[in-house]
């Protein structure tokens, strides 16, 4: 800082101090506030647009990858090059008196990063990876995506429970809490979180562990936007490698749903935690005409994660002893895959930019909530014919850990999405929704903080943490960030 600025800036606070009598605080150090806010933006060599700019339009709408965007406008977007960007971004706001939302890749289907006023901080070009193959453990930064980290990691042996999605950041997925490949035994993702280096809401760097700063760690553990810190590294916890994956699929006609059921129950109480079972309700079949003329049918994918081919085939017995096969328009068994085959799109996929109101929840019904909403998507057909259910049958294994905000308190998962082909589908799918929750709910557990839009629906935020956990999070949020810096969930203030 020059000399010349410094004398200017303790001219100002000795002139606010002896006029304050008069001016009942008008001139006080709002003005110096305003001048170190800008100071501190100078500093960042990273990107900075602004609504003047001419390219904002695209900039805004690049920050969530979803096609219909909310009319939400951030006043400045920062995309940070460095960890010391995203402490100048953040002294910049507290000074300046303006609000943080935080960015990894802009998966979140409520589209949170997009809020009104204050700054969007972009951190997804934050990647670093290191892998320690020693103790199993990497430090990564919020924006590498799941299939790029599950490739490095690969290569000495070594796995992750990363997004089901290749595409989706680090960063988002774990302070949400992240429901990844291999759930059912390694748990959901964030628990996996060892530490984590944090930006607060004082523009500080602290660590985050089991050690020191153990109310922040507890927090990073599945608070999702709600978080008030900017988390700039995460420790992570990494597993033995499995070497034989097995997958099994089948194509299940919805006159034989309800015997389907009987069957997933059964695998499901019979099946090993390395059987990871997905069961998706949609018009798939058959996949050679266009969606708009495809049967409704359910079709599931079992998927075996084991260390040689044996083991994997016994992993794989309760499917094939249990008689799906026996019930199915078509059957593809005993394949053989590696986890980079994991991330070829399944169709679902391709529509998820179109993805207009989604939804879930913890259940301990899964069959019965799917032949629920089977029957109203087959009676009472949504706009696009591209939208879908999705159930995670038997995928959680550990319900509430006292180190962890998160909750999953159901044993099976459960997540529907609305697709938009035009804009004027939004709101009967927002219509179709609320009928469908009503329909659904009393066989809900709670919700997964990922993947509920907290605006449409503010009152599920609360029911994806424990009456104890959510208390503890108010509480921590006025401790760590009295002065609100950060956005908290998106529908509350």
């Amino acid at each position: 800082m020059s000399r010349n600025l410094q004398n200017r800036r303790s001219f100002l606070l000795r002139t606010g101090a002896s006029l304050a009598a008069l001016f009942a605080g008008t001139f006080n150090s709002s003005s110096v506030f305003a001048k170190s806010g800008l100071n501190y933006l100078s500093r960042i060599k990273g990107l900075i647009v602004d609504k003047t700019h001419p390219h904002y339009p695209l900039w805004r709408s690049s920050m969530s990858w979803y096609i219909f965007k909310p009319e939400r406008f951030p006043d400045k977007i920062i995309r940070a090059s460095s960890e010391q960007d995203v402490i100048h971004a953040i002294n910049y706001a507290r000074t300046s008196g303006q609000k943080v939302v935080v960015r990894s890749t802009g998966h979140n289907p409520a589209r949170a990063v997009l809020r009104n006023d204050g700054l969007l901080l972009d951190l997804s070009q934050l990647r670093e990876v290191e892998v320690d193959k020693e103790s199993m453990t990497a430090w990564v930064q919020p924006g590498i995506k799941a299939e790029e980290l599950l490739h490095i990691t690969e290569q000495v042996g070594l796995a992750f429970p990363a997004a089901h999605t290749g595409i989706v950041g680090l960063g988002g997925y774990l302070l949400g809490g992240g429901l990844g490949w291999n759930m059912p035994e390694y748990g959901i993702a964030c628990r996996s979180i060892l530490a984590a280096e944090i930006i607060t809401a004082q523009g500080k760097k602290v660590i985050a562990s089991a050690d020191e700063n153990q109310e922040l760690h507890w927090a990073i553990r599945g608070s999702g936007q709600g978080f008030f810190g900017a988390v700039v590294r995460y420790k992570l916890q990494l597993y033995p490698l499995h070497t034989s994956i097995l997958l099994n699929r089948y194509v299940i006609s919805l006159d034989n749903m309800e015997k389907a059921v009987e069957y997933f129950e059964k695998i499901g109480n019979a099946g090993d935690k390395r059987l990871e079972t997905f069961i998706k309700v949609g018009r798939f079949y058959p996949s050679n005409l266009p969606e708009a003329k495809r049967d409704l049918v359910c079709t599931v994918g079992f998927f075996a994660f084991a260390d040689s081919p044996a083991e994997a085939k016994q992993i794989m017995s309760p499917v094939v002893d249990s008689g799906i096969s026996n019930i199915s328009l078509l059957k593809k068994e005993n394949l053989n895959i590696s986890y980079k085959d994991l991330y070829r799109p399944p169709e679902t996929d391709y529509s998820s930019p179109n993805r207009t109101v989604v939804e879930n929840m913890w259940t301990d019904e899964l069959g019965k909530t799917l032949l629920l909403l089977t029957e109203k998507m087959k009676n009472e057909p949504p706009t696009s014919p591209r939208s879908f259910l999705l159930g995670g049958w038997s995928f959680n294994s550990t319900f509430e850990d006292p180190s962890s905000c998160v909750q999953t308190a159901g044993r099976h998962y459960l997540s529907w999405y609305m697709i938009a082909e035009e804009e004027k589908h939004i709101d009967p799918n927002y219509k179709w929704m609320d009928e469908s929750l009503e329909l659904v709910m009393p066989f809900s557990k709670g919700h997964y903080i990922n993947e509920i839009d907290t605006l449409r629906y503010p009152d599920q935020v609360q029911h994806c943490f424990s009456v104890k956990s959510w208390k503890k999070l108010a509480t921590l949020r006025k401790k760590h960030d009295p002065d609100n810096v950060f956005h908290t969930f998106l529908g509350h203030t």
